[in-house]
């Protein structure tokens, strides 16, 4: 009953990945990993794992050669966003990075309305006032009063905005080239392999080791890999039947979502 009601409300799917990934700066801030190598794990075993569990389905693998080309570009996006991201957690911390990247709403918005037709919702004029409000009133109104670290923190925050729309449209392009033999999960797996080809290189750029320090936190990054990903291939699954600027509004739910754990567990730390 439950796969039956995610199967025929899209948008539900799609709100669902986004609670899932709320949880993974979480994971990232807990994680005894460089930001660089937690990010490469995340993608190769997500990959990995995704791919393991289509074969035990017996589901196809396969994927068109049009969809091959925009997933591996979504997948060099999104290692871009996650090696900012990363960097923004531990410099601003999960909440207030996951907030910053919230700001992808007003980019798929302007795609939507700009590229797609897209009529203007009522509730991104609510929401951009609000959001640039709110963000003010986190980081303070004095930027010259802020530290260098905490300055850049913001910087990659708002830069994880535009890679993660850039990978969003790149990925929502994919599936509306699909056949119908493609399965959005496939695509999120490739994804993600391509990814973290992307992020090694990434990795040799920041000078970050890809050795694990412990089989614990090889178990930590496993289970940050499988929940966001999973995540992923939900929202993934959804894109060609929501709306651009819908899709940027009903993803807010992870910023939310992360400012109220980084509350939880670390407003003492």
């Amino acid at each position: 009953m439950i796969r039956e009601f995610f199967d025929q409300r899209p948008a539900w799917r799609l709100a669902a990945g986004a609670m899932l990934i709320s949880v993974a700066p979480v994971m990232v801030r807990t994680s005894a990993s460089p930001p660089s190598t937690a990010a490469f794990y995340r993608m190769l075993l997500g990959g990995l794992l995704l791919m393991l569990i289509l074969l035990v389905r017996r589901r196809n693998l396969h994927l068109s050669q049009p969809v091959v080309i925009f997933v591996v570009l979504a997948g060099c996006a999104f290692a871009v966003d996650l090696f900012v991201w990363h960097r923004s957690i531990h410099l601003v911390g999960p909440g207030l990075s996951t907030l910053l990247s919230g700001f992808q709403v007003f980019i798929l918005a302007a795609a939507g309305i700009f590229f797609f037709g897209e009529r203007v919702r009522w509730q991104l004029l609510v929401a951009i006032p609000l959001a640039i409000v709110g963000v003010a009133t986190i980081i303070g109104v004095d930027w010259s009063a802020l530290d260098a670290s905490y300055r850049l923190g913001v910087i990659f925050g708002l830069a994880t905005a535009a890679t993660y729309a850039t990978y969003i449209l790149l990925m929502r392009r994919a599936r509306y080239l699909a056949s119908i033999s493609d399965r959005p999960e496939a695509e999120v797996a490739w994804m993600s392999l391509a990814s973290a080809a992307a992020l090694i290189v990434l990795t040799r750029f920041s000078g970050e080791s890809l050795a694990i320090s412990s089989g614990v936190e090889m178990l930590h990054l496993t289970v940050y890999a499988l929940i966001a990903q999973v995540g992923l291939a939900l929202i993934s699954s959804s894109l060609k039947s929501v709306p651009a600027s819908l899709v940027g509004l009903l993803l807010l739910l992870e910023p939310t979502l992360a400012y109220v754990w980084d509350l939880l567990f670390f407003q003492d730390s």
